[in-house]
């Protein structure tokens, strides 16, 4: 009974190891193996079709080959073995592809420019002195304070009201959630146009500053009428702002009476503009991602019970801070978490806006800079460690959060 129980364990183990390690393993070997030496001889939509036939017929084969053994197990033992046939080519995937990368990752965050000898923790040190990088540290702060805090605020607002609706709560929904789908690259682009900036006498083209310097009696952005030019030049018009130039107010009016202040007044002189214009971006796109879903989570609540609230005279501000959002927790937590990572992987607005000049970088794109236009994968390898260490707090909160929820 002893030895019939051992090889039952030895059985399940080799399955076991057969599923999370050697099935994957053997998998993926041979797939490069074979796609390695077919790069050189058929062309690659060829290519293509071959690894769609092949790679998907040897997938076939082999948990094919894995349920025929699985079959020869206990009839008690066979669930959570054919669970660990699925999940081991995930798991042989994501530390490929995922765990790997980043431990390699931070080996290289200790060496130096070209990756070959140890520098300690040189790297770490220029990532808290550098000036720019301090620049870039301080923008991505303010993206991750600014963005999630307002996408979630209004995205409450907007998903509460839209609920309130009697008539068209479909059609305001589709409105406000249609910036979601427009590409970031196409929603900074269409902003760029918002905030253009061209210098005197030129048209200004922006939006922004067009109706800037067409304010006044006597001031328009060169218009010809009855034969006659109106422009901005007079000194009674408004001149045009170059507003993603704006490091901070010190160049505009307001920067000149703050500057007479106090130290608060000298702190708003610093007030990064340019970045703040830029974030502005992401909120406007992401708010309608964040009303559509806390319009699902506030129409979960049971009716019963904000007709208690209304019923005991609650004003719909008290139903909205009592009921809705105690309510919605969870689904506030999750979408701000969503927005802590997409922000902290912010590329597109800024690479297509500014490509990070004027004190106007981010993180992911400083991690690109370093890589490929300054060609130090030592400091590059260090922002994206940087990126990561700001993601684990958002990770393990995560975790112990569904745990607690588990065990309700």
């Amino acid at each position: 009974m002893k030895n019939k129980t051992q090889q039952e364990r030895l059985f399940n183990f080799g399955i076991s190891f057969l599923a999370l390690g050697a099935f994957p393993l053997v998998w993926f070997l041979s797939q490069a193996i074979l796609f390695r030496e077919l790069t050189e001889i058929i062309s690659r939509n060829m290519l293509v079709v071959i690894g769609l036939l092949v790679g998907s017929s040897f997938v076939f084969l082999l948990f094919s080959g894995m349920e025929r053994l699985i079959r020869l197990a206990p009839m008690e033992k066979r669930d959570s073995l054919e669970a660990r046939m699925f999940a081991g080519p995930s798991i042989f995937m994501i530390g490929l592809f995922l765990l790997y990368p980043a431990i390699r990752t931070i080996y290289f965050s200790f060496k130096d420019r070209f990756g070959q000898s140890f520098n300690g923790i040189e790297n770490y040190s220029w990532a808290f002195s550098d000036a720019e990088m301090l620049v870039t540290i301080r923008n991505q702060i303010v993206w991750l304070v600014f963005v999630v805090f307002f996408t979630l605020f209004i995205g409450l607002i907007v998903g509460w009201l839209s609920d309130r609706l009697n008539k068209g709560e479909a059609f305001f929904k589709s409105i406000v959630f249609m910036p979601m789908a427009i590409s970031a690259v196409g929603a900074t682009a269409i902003f760029k146009f918002i905030y253009e900036y061209r210098p005197p006498p030129l048209t200004q083209i922006g939006i922004i500053n067009g109706i800037r310097v067409s304010a006044g009696e006597n001031c328009s952005n060169n218009r010809l009428i009855d034969g006659t030019l109106f422009d901005y030049a007079d000194d009674s018009c408004n001149r045009a702002i170059g507003w993603l130039q704006q490091r901070d107010l010190s160049g505009l009016k307001i920067g000149e009476s703050l500057e007479a202040g106090g130290w608060f007044s000298n702190l708003l002189v610093n007030f990064p503009l340019n970045t703040v214009l830029l974030l502005i971006i992401m909120i406007w796109a992401y708010t309608g991602f964040a009303a559509v879903v806390f319009s699902a989570g506030i129409k979960a609540i049971p009716s019963d019970i904000m007709e208690a609230g209304q019923i005991d005279g609650a004003s719909e501000f008290k139903i909205f801070v009592s009921i809705v959002i105690p309510y919605i927790k969870s689904t506030i937590i999750v979408v701000g978490t969503y927005m802590v990572v997409t922000v902290l992987k912010a590329f597109d607005i800024i690479y297509v806006s500014t490509r990070g000049d004027l004190e106007t970088n981010l993180l992911a794109v400083k991690m690109l800079d370093e890589f490929s236009k300054y060609r130090n994968i030592g400091r590059s390898s260090t922002v994206a460690v940087l990126i990561f260490i700001c993601v684990i707090p958002i990770i393990v909160g995560n975790a112990f959060r569904e745990k607690e929820n588990s065990r309700i």
